[in-house]
């Protein structure tokens, strides 16, 4: 699994543990069993055998033995349980989520048994609709965490001081600040016409730039609106660059920001370009918008590389005189 993947079945896990039905034998079992890479056709007595802790306090080797409970109460703390004459009924965690998703949870309450058995039903929402909602809300920051990101690596420069980085003195690059001046959160002057200054030593690394603001999360680079080349040639990295749709009128197209608002900005430097569809830049998606399913895409494609690193930084949107 992916880090990404493994953290998401550890916050289930932990918002789980608040169930009756839930107890440290379910927790130990559960991210074995729902593991997105250990295929569906592993039976669940070859994991209690081969990978559950032999310990005398959780059943030991009787783990196998009482698998099924393990199972059903797994199942029972998510989608939730009807009354019996042995159990009381349970409420699901996600029993609500499951109904709108579309999930036939009135079968898996009365037990009928359908093309596959309850646990992949729950398996397959949990990988297909969970996860993608639960990236939506924790990807930006599980990104921003990895983040190690140097002083001014990013700036937002009028017409006139690009003038200086376009002859190449590149002097509008400022030293890092002193550390009491780096704790105070940069500004973008609104109204204003602006260049992008992306200034990352990574020669010859994909260059992936997102930004968020209340308007959205959005792909800058690569995009036609305004990198359509997203290899790191020779840094700086202006934008926006040549051959971009924003490129054909400065003053109407540069970045500006009219919303007095917080505005961030995450980039990702790979050594090994990253191929998705949504990353070739076309004119009927301009500026791509980011979302969970491209997310996971991304988290799947870095798990396979060894060399890339987060940037980030967050400006706030000021009027000046």
């Amino acid at each position: 699994m992916t880090p990404e993947q493994k953290k998401f079945l550890d916050d289930i896990a932990a918002e789980m543990k608040t169930q009756p039905a839930f107890n440290d034998r379910e927790s130990l079992f559960f991210p074995l069993r729902f593991d997105k890479n250990r295929p569906i056709a592993v039976q669940h007595k070859e994991i209690a055998e081969n990978l559950m802790p032999k310990d005398p306090l959780l059943g030991g080797v009787n783990y196998v033995s009482s698998i099924g409970t393990t199972v059903q109460n797994i199942v029972s703390a998510m989608v939730g349980r009807l009354e019996t004459e042995h159990k009381k009924a349970i409420s699901g965690l996600y029993e609500a989520e499951m109904r709108t998703d579309g999930v036939d949870v009135d079968s898996l309450l009365n037990g009928k048994k359908g093309e596959k058995g309850t646990w992949e039903v729950v398996y397959d929402w949990l990988w297909h609709h969970k996860y993608l909602r639960w990236l939506d809300k924790n990807g930006w920051q599980i990104l921003q965490e990895k983040a190690k990101s140097p002083p001014n690596w990013l700036q937002f420069l009028t017409k006139e001081e690009m003038a200086s980085v376009q002859r190449g003195t590149r002097a509008v690059i400022l030293p890092p600040p002193p550390p009491a001046v780096q704790k105070i959160t940069p500004t973008i002057p609104a109204e204003k016409s602006l260049w992008m200054v992306i200034d990352l030593e990574f020669d010859n690394f994909q260059l992936l730039l997102l930004n968020r603001s209340q308007d959205g999360e959005f792909l800058l680079c690569p995009s036609s609106a305004y990198a359509p080349h997203p290899i790191i040639e020779k840094p700086p990295i202006l934008l926006p660059q040549k051959d971009s749709w924003a490129d054909q009128d400065e003053s109407k197209t540069n970045f500006k920001f009219g919303k007095l608002v917080k505005e961030e900005f995450l980039a990702i430097a790979v050594e090994k370009p990253v191929s998705l569809p949504w990353l070739i830049p076309r004119e009927e998606e301009a500026l791509p918008e980011w979302n969970a399913e491209r997310l996971k895409e991304l988290f799947e494609q870095l798990a396979k590389q060894d060399n890339w690193q987060v940037f980030y930084q967050s400006f706030e949107v000021v009027k000046t005189a």
